[in-house]
């Protein structure tokens, strides 16, 4: 037998869209004054979706799948060379984080999905020959829904880790993380991202664990994590607006 306990936490934060739309008015009336100063942009929209995990659950492993994908917009150093070089870069996405452990009492189950709107604020080099870009950079995250789900045995398995699901610590709303990424060409417009994003504060704080021993054998401890939220993503970006060029070397001239 088992029991299922199911901690569900189920929040939506609607004072998130009070944040995000003035950022987006933001973009939209300073983005005419970089084309007035010779300066280009570069538009995008991206789709894909991620694999995540939470240090400090006592899980271990990417589990989780989530979607992730939105909008940005890059802006080269140099408007003489757009392609190449380095280049700032900001975005909006949806990424669906979280944790997850399978359905089983080995010694608990327990899936978690987070949702968050993600603001990451890059620096990318592109390397025009090679089709390639590196980015690293800081994102700030808001947290706009949450829901745990925890199974628990009714068979205690002593020694077993396991939470105190009576204890209540909700989820931070705010995330600061640093990220870094690599993205290629694959067809005119259209590129492939991989980005590794790590947590560098915690997205909650203090959570209880135990060892499943009986709080009054001398045997019984607790102890307490902080959790970080960690994903890699893999997304397609189509950049709307950029002009392709092709690379050529210098031609080998004739010696006499």
């Amino acid at each position: 037998m088992r029991f299922i306990c199911k901690k569900v936490i189920k929040m939506k934060n609607y004072k998130t869209a009070a944040f995000v739309l003035p950022f987006l008015l933001i973009i939209i009336t300073f983005l005419p004054s970089f084309n007035a100063n010779g300066q280009i942009f570069k538009a995008s929209v991206s789709s894909g979706f991620v694999i995540s995990q939470i240090d400090g659950d006592e899980l271990y492993g990417f589990k989780h799948v989530g979607y992730t994908g939105g909008l940005g917009v890059m802006v080269p150093f140099s408007a003489d060379k757009p392609n190449e070089g380095f280049q700032v870069s900001t975005e909006i996405l949806l990424t669906q984080r979280g944790a997850k452990n399978k359905w089983i009492l080995d010694p608990f189950g327990y899936k978690c999905n987070l949702n968050y709107i993600d603001i990451p604020f890059m620096i990318h080099y592109v390397d025009k020959r090679a089709g390639a870009a590196f980015g690293i950079g800081v994102q700030y995250g808001r947290l706009i829904s949450s829901k745990e789900e925890w199974i628990l045995s009714d068979t205690v398995i002593r020694g077993a880790e396991r939470p105190l699901v009576t204890t209540d610590h909700s989820f931070i709303m705010n995330d600061f993380s640093v990220v870094a990424d690599f993205r290629f060409n694959i067809w005119k417009n259209l590129k492939f991202d991989v980005r590794y994003q790590y947590s560098l504060a915690p997205i909650r704080k203090d959570f209880w664990f135990y060892n499943s021993n009986d709080p009054e054998d001398l045997d019984y401890l607790t102890w307490k994590r902080d959790y970080k939220s960690n994903y890699i993503s893999f997304k397609l970006i189509y950049v709307i607006n950029e002009v392709q060029e092709t690379y050529r070397t210098k031609p080998n001239r004739l010696r006499r």
